[in-house]
């Protein structure tokens, strides 16, 4: 009995110390399960509260930001995105991808988010333009990734969208406006050319092509240096380096070029400075103008003008010598007629006065009168360049003479000197015998008055 007893009772002490080694290990499952779920719950409220908070900055981005499972169907959306496309929440997150776009542009953004599936690979920006609720188009800038499960499979997509509507129309506006003034340079007659600071050309219009005679390749990327003479690129570098300097653009100069043909050709050009965006200098734009015929037409006149003056000067010199002869000849018929007169008057008049005292015959008068009428007719010619002082008139006689061209009567000439009429009467027969002017019947004071 005792040995029965001594058996059993190691039995049950060695199921006692079983159990409780199993209770032990129980609380102690307990107490780790206590800890692990304990840990799990701060796990799961770290999740929660980092959920929190990276939804609270996704809605506050101006960024729309986007979440879609593979069929395309929204599963997320921001404040942002709701925004860009006109619609609630609950809107968006009941629609598919493809009712924001038109069927093109579907098919497009379909195919770059087919090869982010199976590449793997985030997207570059793209593109893309969607319709708002209110028909309204919105250009984004959009770039898209892979969103993976626990286990690394694909199990949707995140896409951040910017809109850039305005940008881009900024830019379309700007290319049109580009374009627009392209095309009004490409049409001017003036060569139009920009340059970098370094002297090289970033742009060349096509008659700036046409007067280097070279192609737009061909000028671009080369510098203004390359087309000239030493000195005049040294002179042009001092034009420009003032420019740079001081910010203020050149008045029109002349310079001469090297055309293609070798053949020097002249320019007139004007030249501002560029800035970029932020004010710093990043170039110069040149207008030129081609006046090598211009000049050509210059010199051309300015040779004509030197060959008239030295023309023009032998003419005066020679219309001078021609007006010494003319007033020699001049001098000389005016002699000649003084002594053609005084021969008349003082060899001729006198005879024919003697024999006005013979006694004539009626026809010998009439032979006599013709004489003297014709005498008077040649000899009268003469007289338009005779002065009073030509028929040695005293001086007395000289001035009745004037008095009497004034249209003063004998009576009036008498008070004026102080002399009898008597003597004014005397003093005007004598004028008429020197004057050879005997035809009593004509007029003293016309006579006088058409000597010179």
């Amino acid at each position: 009995m005792k040995k029965k007893e001594t058996k059993g009772s190691g039995y049950l002490r060695r199921e006692v110390e079983g159990l409780r080694k199993r209770v032990d290990e129980l609380e102690s499952a307990e107490k780790k399960w206590h800890q692990e779920e304990s840990h799990l719950k701060a796990a799961l409220e770290t999740l929660r509260e980092s959920e929190r908070k990276y939804r609270s900055v996704l809605e506050g981005i101006e960024e729309g930001y986007l979440e879609v499972d593979l069929k395309g169907n929204y599963t997320f959306v921001n404040d942002a995105m709701c925004r860009m496309v006109g619609k609630t929440r609950e809107e968006v997150l009941n629609a598919n991808y493809k009712s924001n776009y038109d069927p093109e542009t579907a098919k497009k953004v379909f195919r770059i988010f087919n090869e982010v599936y199976r590449t793997g690979n985030s997207t570059e920006l793209f593109n893309d333009e969607i319709i708002r609720k209110d028909g309204k188009v919105v250009v984004r800038e959009l770039s898209a990734s892979l969103i993976r499960d626990g286990e690394g499979e694909p199990v949707g997509f995140r896409a951040v969208a910017r809109d850039v509507t305005k940008r881009k129309r900024a830019e379309l506006a700007l290319r049109e406006s580009e374009e627009k003034y392209r095309s009004i340079l490409e049409s001017i007659d003036e060569g139009y050319m920009e340059t970098d600071i370094a002297g090289s050309y970033v742009f060349m219009n096509r008659a700036a092509c046409e007067m280097f005679g070279r192609t737009r390749e061909e000028m671009l990327g080369t510098s203004y240096r390359d087309y000239m003479t030493p000195d005049t690129a040294r002179t042009m570098y001092r034009i420009f380096n003032s420019i740079y300097r001081t910010g203020e653009p050149a008045e029109l100069f002349d310079y001469e070029i090297i055309g293609k043909d070798g053949i020097k050709q002249t320019r007139e050009l004007s030249a501002s400075l560029m800035r970029d965006e932020e004010g710093r200098p990043s170039g110069f734009r040149i207008v030129v103008r081609d006046i090598t015929s211009r000049k050509m037409t210059e010199e051309a006149l300015r040779k004509r003008e030197q060959e008239l003056k030295v023309n023009a000067q032998y003419l005066a010199e020679a219309n001078t010598a021609l007006k010494v002869l003319l007033k020699h000849r001049e001098e000389d018929r005016t002699e000649l007629e003084r002594n053609v007169l005084s021969n008349v008057r003082e060899l001729v008049a006198p005879f024919l006065e003697k024999m006005k005292g013979t006694s004539m015959t009626e026809l010998q008068e009439t032979y006599l009168n013709i004489i003297e009428a014709n005498l008077n007719n040649i000899v009268s010619p003469f007289l338009r360049n005779m002065t009073l002082n030509d028929f040695n008139l005293t001086p007395k006689e000289i001035q009745i003479a004037s008095l009497i061209k004034e249209g003063k009567t004998t009576k009036e000439i008498a008070a004026a000197l102080h002399l009898a009429p008597s003597t004014i009467d005397f003093h005007r027969n004598n004028i008429r015998t020197k004057l050879g002017f005997t035809n009593t019947r004509a007029n003293l004071r016309s006579y006088l008055m058409s000597l010179s």
